[in-house]
């Protein structure tokens, strides 16, 4: 009898050992992914400078990919075609940085920059005001926002300030430091103004005259910026090694996240791995040549209203690069322009009717026409198939990242959010196709 129940009860006693065993397999591996997670992002959050460098090389591999397959196809082998590319890489590096640091302004540049802006900024605001006369009192505007008015100028003239060292730095380029060419007497003049000006409210104590600028102009220079260029060479080594790791890999970090993955959802795992690689390539190509088509128009338009081109290609470089953010690429063309418009001396337009006081409304016009083009005939027709992200998201999430991660999270919310879109989406609806879910 007791034989009898004892082998009645055996598969009963299998079957709570099998539900057991799955459990504790259950709460191993949510454990494990817990502590894998919060890893993740504890290193994220801990090596989050070398994010953007890390990403960088990422995304240039993985733009890379399709035409290290078409050597292939054409008989050239991988590691040839690999050495090709990474020369390429860095020619294309060089050129670039090359090309950068030959149109942004160096620190003398900088300084009659931030000189002219003060100066315009000031007359531009007592001429709009009414103020230019010892006894006048302002327009209307004035009467009623004068207080605040006066405030946002100060904090802004605060920004633009030259502190007592860039205004002997000021005077030593005056004098020709570095031999470099002599800043011109209007600039100069703008300079004293300023000083002058920022004297009379006791903003500064002190000013300096052309004598002690000429003395000043063969001090050494104190300040180096090998620390500055090291420091920037250590983070951004990592571009190229990830660039050349990445194509030299052969599938094999795909196969090791696969190999992870449970035997009854390879299939699953598969389509999703496949459906997200193909929404990144199609963001990524998308933006890349909408980006390229917004800069191109930017650095035109600006080029035909009287911008240098210098400035014009300054401007429609970063604008075009930050018009991979929504928002932010107009933002940006707007404000660096209307900058330049506000300084600028003199038009070169080829359209007659521009000149410099009406310069900063043709560089509203071409903002806005650039964003007509932007989501009239760019947007639809090259990022027309990548993954679609609705703007209240997109706008969270740019917030969000930058918050986070900085520069860093500004630039990779957007596509880090394409990837989560896609990957959700099409990891839910192969679940169900599968009748797993």
């Amino acid at each position: 009898m007791n034989e009898d129940l004892t082998g009645r009860d055996r598969p009963r006693t299998l079957v709570v050992q099998a539900d057991a065993r799955t459990r504790t397999r259950r709460i191993v591996v949510a454990i494990t992914t817990v502590v894998a997670v919060t890893a993740v992002g504890y290193l994220v959050w801990a090596l989050r400078p070398i994010i953007l460098p890390f990403i960088v090389g990422t995304l240039t591999a993985y733009l890379c990919f399709p035409l290290l397959r078409f050597f292939f196809s054409i008989g050239i082998p991988r590691p040839a075609g690999i050495l090709l590319l990474f020369g390429a890489f860095f020619l294309a590096i060089m050129v670039i940085a090359n090309q950068v640091g030959s149109i942004l302004p160096d620190e003398r540049e900088w300084l009659v920059l931030r000189t002219r802006f003060q100066y315009k900024l000031n007359e531009r605001y007592k001429s709009f005001m009414n103020l230019e006369g010892p006894g006048q009192t302002g327009n209307i505007i004035y009467k009623y926002f004068g207080n605040d008015l006066n405030r946002l100028m100060d904090n802004v003239n605060s920004a633009l300030r030259l502190n007592r060292e860039e205004r002997r730095l000021f005077m030593r380029y005056r004098a020709g430091y570095q031999n470099k060419p002599r800043i011109k007497d209007l600039y100069y003049g703008y300079f004293l103004k300023n000083t002058e000006s920022q004297m009379s409210k006791g903003e500064i104590k002190d000013g300096l005259t052309e004598k002690e600028g000429k003395e000043a102009a063969v001090e050494p220079e104190e300040v180096s910026n090998i620390t500055t260029v090291m420091e920037a060479v250590k983070l951004w080594i990592i571009t190229p090694l990830v660039f050349l790791f990445l194509l030299i890999d052969d599938g094999q970090i795909k196969r090791f996240f696969v190999g992870l993955v449970p035997n009854r959802y390879f299939e699953v795992s598969l389509v999703v791995f496949d459906k997200v690689n193909r929404a990144i390539g199609n963001y990524l190509r998308g933006v890349l040549i909408e980006c390229l088509l917004v800069g191109i128009s930017y650095l035109t338009l600006l080029s035909v209203i009287g911008f240098e081109i210098k400035f014009a290609l300054m401007i429609g470089l970063i604008a075009g690069i930050a018009n991979a953010v929504p928002l932010i690429g107009p933002a940006i063309a707007l404000a660096a322009g209307s900058a330049y418009a506000l300084i600028a001396e003199k038009a070169d337009s080829v359209l007659p009717f521009i000149t410099p006081d009406n310069l900063i409304i043709a560089v509203a016009a071409c903002v806005l026409l650039v964003m007509v083009l932007d989501s009239t005939l760019f947007q639809p027709f090259v990022v027309g198939g990548a993954v679609q992200v609705h703007p209240l998201v997109v706008f969270v999430g740019v917030i969000g990242g930058s918050i986070l991660f900085g520069f860093a999270g500004l630039i990779l919310a957007i596509p880090t959010i394409v990837v989560v879109k896609e990957f959700v989406s099409t990891l839910f609806r192969e679940l169900r196709d599968y009748y797993i879910i």
